[in-house]
């Protein structure tokens, strides 16, 4: 698995200004865990069928991609990879 960073940035124009960065694997962790619940609640939340449907898409692209940079047991256990 290739090694990732998770920074906190201080908004500041279009990048924002970095104040801390950490690569503790629990961190990331639970940042995976976090956004992937800020977006199941979004969908429960929805007004209509088609904010919910773009919701859903949403989720599953970022259950995706942050699957790729921090694997929990559940994704080691899909891809047999630690």
């Amino acid at each position: 698995m290739m090694s990732v960073m998770l920074t906190l940035h201080y908004p500041r124009g279009m990048k924002g200004l970095p104040i801390a960065t950490t690569t503790d694997t629990e961190v990331l962790l639970h940042f995976k865990l976090a956004v992937l619940k800020e977006w199941q609640q979004r969908i429960e939340s929805s007004n209509d069928e088609g904010e919910a449907m773009l919701n859903r898409l949403e989720y599953q692209r970022l259950k995706k991609a942050l699957s790729l940079f921090i694997q929990d047991e559940a994704d080691e256990a899909e891809t047999g990879q630690r």
